[in-house]
């Protein structure tokens, strides 16, 4: 492979990836005075299943200067959850009790739209549409050479003094390297956005419902539309839920995400379906020679968990402070990224099992069983 182009970037860091955790790493080295580029595979930002951010993620963008990205009416305020889980009763719990206030039902797009445009604001290079080939470290320079590549341009070589892999779960910078991801399970997500009629009430808390093999989750967003979504292991999706006809015939089964619709209302048939991986996983090295893995790629976790977005968004505050501390010469930064962020886990496994463990309504079902370890 021809190499055409070679060139520093400046002043020492290249993030891989430009979601959240990428952008909020960004945020935070630049507050620290370390310029940086964030390059991203995707020519724009996807579609994605909407997210229920909880008011606790406001002090987190505060600290990053990007508490205005809210501010948005893409948004919506988010009041509380209403859920059927381990009952046959719906129960509800309002945000409106709680000192902290309401959440947000984002905009994913805009959302992200906004963090990445107050970026560049702040003189953040951004090289979206842009994927990484493949990493090398010189162990003489402490550098990395990476080799990047636009679909419509030769490749180009740039090097850099630490890399941030921020590439969600696929870990792009970290395969490169070879290092193994360790999956915990294979939930995965149909999810759909469902464009409702004018007659059709608009709920705006955040809605869960288990059922034999899995669980429905629901929430309004901008433009009176509903996103929903179905968790089930790969293994036991069926393909008539693949199709908008099958997925919702099932979602007619539930009792509480079915009563979000109008009676007789059914989605377009244009109506299209997104599947996507959102089980548990963890990278079997977080960081290593001048390179640190932040969000979901250093590990993801389950949506019933809610600690997505907020996880990116704090991940990446831990992430560029402990760049910029081991950039400073601070033999500490990596280890106590690695300490942080591994305790952070060890501790969210035992709260998702006792999660999943309150639901026993269907004890002998294979997708209860392989969680509940029956």
């Amino acid at each position: 492979m021809v190499n055409v182009n070679t060139k520093k970037i400046t002043d020492n860091v290249c993030i891989i990836g430009g979601g959240p955790a990428g952008v909020a790493t960004a945020l935070m080295l630049q507050q620290r005075g370390i310029q940086s580029t964030i390059i991203e595979a995707a020519a724009g930002i996807p579609q994605k299943a909407g997210e229920t951010l909880p008011a606790t993620a406001l002090p987190v963008l505060q600290a990053l200067g990007a508490a205005g990205v809210l501010n948005n009416a893409a948004h919506l305020p988010c009041y509380g959850n209403s859920y059927l889980w381990g009952s046959n009763r719906v129960q509800e719990k309002h945000f409106l009790f709680q000192t902290a206030g309401n959440g947000w039902h984002l905009n994913r797009q805009q959302f992200e739209a906004s963090l990445l445009d107050l970026a560049m604001q702040k003189g953040i290079s951004f090289l979206p549409g842009t994927k990484l080939v493949q990493a090398e470290f010189d162990e003489s320079s402490k550098s990395w050479r990476l080799l990047i590549k636009k679909s419509d341009s030769p490749a180009t070589t740039v090097n850099c003094s630490f890399v941030a892999d921020a590439s969600g779960r696929n870990s792009k910078f970290a395969r490169c390297l070879g290092i193994e991801r360790k999956q915990f399970d294979t939930l995965t997500g149909i999810i759909a956005h469902v464009q409702l009629n004018d007659d059709c009430p608009l709920s705006q808390l955040t809605h869960i419902e288990a059922v034999e093999n899995g669980w429905w989750y629901a929430a309004a967003v901008h433009n009176k539309s509903i996103v929903t979504a179905y968790m089930s292991d790969a293994k036991l999706l069926p393909k008539s839920v693949q199709k908008i006809s099958g997925y919702w015939q099932a979602l007619q089964q539930t009792e509480l995400i079915s009563t979000l619709f109008t009676p007789g209302f059914t989605p377009p048939a244009s109506t299209v379906l997104h599947t996507q991986p959102a089980g548990t996983s963890i990278l079997s090295s977080i960081c290593g020679n001048n390179w640190i893995a932040v969000g979901d790629a250093a590990f993801a976790y389950d949506p019933i968990s809610s600690y997505g977005i907020i996880s990116a968004l704090g991940g990446g505050c831990y992430a560029g402070n402990a760049i910029a501390d081991h950039l400073a010469g601070a033999g500490e930064a990596m280890p106590a990224y690695r300490y942080i962020t591994e305790k952070a886990f060890a501790t969210y496994l035992p709260l998702l099992q006792q999660q999943y463990a309150l639901e026993n309504r269907w004890t002998d079902a294979a997708f209860w069983k392989e969680r509940n370890g029956k």
